[in-house]
C-alpha cells in the first residue's frame, strides 16, 4: 500500500497492510494462521479480494485504513529502536503524542548503541519495500573500530564472515583515513540483527561507534541528533530511489 487511501478492489494482505497492522508477507501469515476474519468468517484465502463494503478483523479487532505517516529520524545513542519497551527510552518516545496514537514504529533496526537514520512509519507495505533484501534499499554506516584493520583484515571482511551458522558479507566496505584504519564506510544489503558487530568480533576486533549515514540514497547531512522531519510517501520515495539530503 503506497498511497494515503486504498483504492478497491483490494488484496485482503495489501489491505492488513494499508492498516498499518503488519507488512503484507506477514500479513499472509496472519491469514494463514486463521487470525483474519472478514464479515466475521476466518479467512485463510491468500487470494481473497475485498469490494471495500466488508468488516475485517484480525485477532478480533476491528481494523480500518489509517493515515500513513513517514518520518525520518536522527536516532541518538542509547536509545532503543521499537515502538515501546520497558527497558528503555524508544525512537517512538521521541516524537510528539499524536504519532503513537497513529500507530508508528521503526522500519528496520538500528541497535540501541548505534544512532543515524532510522525512518518511524505506521505503512506496512512501505516498511517492506525499504526493510526487505529483495528491495535492493542498501543502507550505509560509519564504522569506527577500537583497533586498526590492514587490508588482509578488510579482505577477510569483504569475502564474508560465518556467523552464527550464517555468512554474513558487505557490499562495500571504503576506508576513510586509509590503511591500516579504523574508520570505515560500510555498506549492506540485508538486515541482520547487530551484522556490523557481530562481523567485527570475528575479526578479532569491536566496534568503538556505528552512524548509519544512508538508506538507499537518502543520506543524513544536517539533521540533529534527535530531530525528525515528516515526509509523505511520494517524497520519502523520491528521496531513497533518487536522491537527497536531511
Amino acid at each position: 500500500m503506497n498511497e494515503d487511501k486504498i483504492g478497491f478492489p483490494a488484496r485482503l494482505n495489501r489491505y492488513i497492510a494499508s492498516c498499518g497492522v503488519t507488512s503484507r508477507r506477514k500479513a499472509d501469515e496472519l491469514i494463514e494462521s486463521g487470525r483474519v476474519t472478514v464479515d466475521g468468517l476466518p479467512e485463510t484465502s491468500m487470494g481473497r479480494v475485498l469490494s471495500g463494503d466488508e468488516r475485517v478483523c484480525v485477532d478480533g479487532r476491528d481494523i480500518t485504513p489509517t493515515r500513513h505517516v513517514y518520518i525520518v529520524m536522527n536516532k541518538p545513542r542509547g536509545i532503543l529502536s521499537a515502538a515501546a519497551d520497558l527497558r528503555g527510552v524508544t525512537v517512538v518516545d521521541l516524537l510528539p503524542g499524536h504519532y503513537r496514537k497513529l500507530g508508528v514504529y521503526p522500519a528496520g533496526r538500528l541497535d540501541k548503541e548505534s544512532e543515524g537514520l532510522i525512518i518511524l512509519t505506521n505503512d506496512g507495505s512501505f516498511t517492506y519495500e525499504i526493510v526487505h533484501p529483495s528491495a535492493g534499499v542498501n543502507k550505509t554506516y560509519c564504522v569506527t573500530l577500537r583497533q586498526d584493520l590492514d587490508q588482509e583484515g578488510v579482505d577477510t571482511w569483504m569475502g564474508g564472515i560465518v556467523v552464527e551458522e550464517r555468512l554474513l558479507r558487505p557490499l562495500e566496505i571504503t576506508p576513510l583515513d586509509g590503511l591500516p584504519g579504523k574508520r570505515f564506510n560500510v555498506v549492506l544489503g540485508d538486515g541482520y540483527k547487530r551484522e556490523i558487530r557481530l562481523m567485527a568480533l570475528a575479526l578479532g576486533n569491536r566496534v568503538h561507534s556505528l552512524t548509519r549515514t544512508a538508506i538507499g540514497n537518502l543520506y543524513l547531512k544536517k539533521l540533529p541528533s534527535g530531530a525528525f522531519n515528516e515526509y509523505n510517501y511520494a517524497e520519502i520515495k523520491r528521496m531513497i530511489h533518487d536522491g537527497g539530503e536531511i
